[in-house]
């Protein structure tokens, strides 16, 4: 790519009203489970909900509206629906366990490629319920997805069309729809130096497997 940074287009700024009635809620530790073929940790499905991708050696970060901050480092996992970090290491409290960002109100999506620093993906996420007490109330959260190794070129594009899909208002998409019948490989660029993986089957939990951790609300502004 020959810029230093990709804006997504202005429309995908303001989530539309029927993605924004289908999506679940923005959260700090959404329910996990263990992948019932690989053991690892992964975001417990939603209801008709498919998953695409997973990039793992991510740093994240993200500024709530109280100006305190949550950091770590791990995977994260791309669906129909949201981004879904977890972490692996390097938390910034012992119940952060991870975050989750509906795709229907991230806003201001832009990912950047800093000529001394690593490639990333910021944007705006608020909760559906604005006035729902809590960690995320009082306004917009604002994230950060560092890409700490390889390439974007895989990523890039099926998050864009994902997000295309969300403002047109389609049930699914191209992306989607090749995703849950296990042909993501015939439609996405696969780019040899992004590490992306891409779902060609759509994970389950193992039985009994599911785990949420709680969060403490009150966090004072820690930096």
């Amino acid at each position: 790519f020959g810029s230093s940074h990709f804006p997504l287009k202005a429309s995908f700024e303001q989530p539309c009203a029927r993605a924004r009635a289908l999506a679940g809620s923005m959260a700090i530790n959404p329910v996990l489970a263990q992948d019932a073929l690989t053991g690892e940790l992964f975001p417990l499905p939603q209801s008709a909900e498919t998953f695409v991708l997973k990039r793992d050696n991510i740093r994240f970060e993200v500024r709530l509206p109280s100006k305190a901050k949550l950091k770590g480092e791990g995977i994260f996992y791309l669906s129909s629906k949201r981004i879904v970090f977890i972490v692996r290491s390097g938390a910034s409290r012992p119940d952060f366990k991870s975050f989750e960002i509906p795709l229907a109100t991230l806003a201001h999506p832009k990912f950047e490629q800093p000529i001394f620093w690593a490639n990333y993906l910021g944007g705006d996420v608020s909760p559906l319920d604005a006035d729902a007490p809590g960690p995320l109330a009082g306004g917009s959260s604002k994230f950060f997805l560092t890409f700490w190794s390889g390439g974007c070129g895989t990523f890039l594009p099926l998050f864009y069309q994902i997000m295309q899909q969300l403002q047109r208002e389609q049930a699914q998409g191209d992306v989607i729809q090749a995703a849950t019948e296990g042909r993501l490989h015939q439609i996405a660029y696969v780019d040899p130096n992004d590490p992306t993986v891409l779902f060609l089957s759509q994970p389950t939990a193992a039985p009994n497997s599911e785990q949420q951790t709680p969060f403490e609300i009150e966090m004072g502004a820690r930096r």
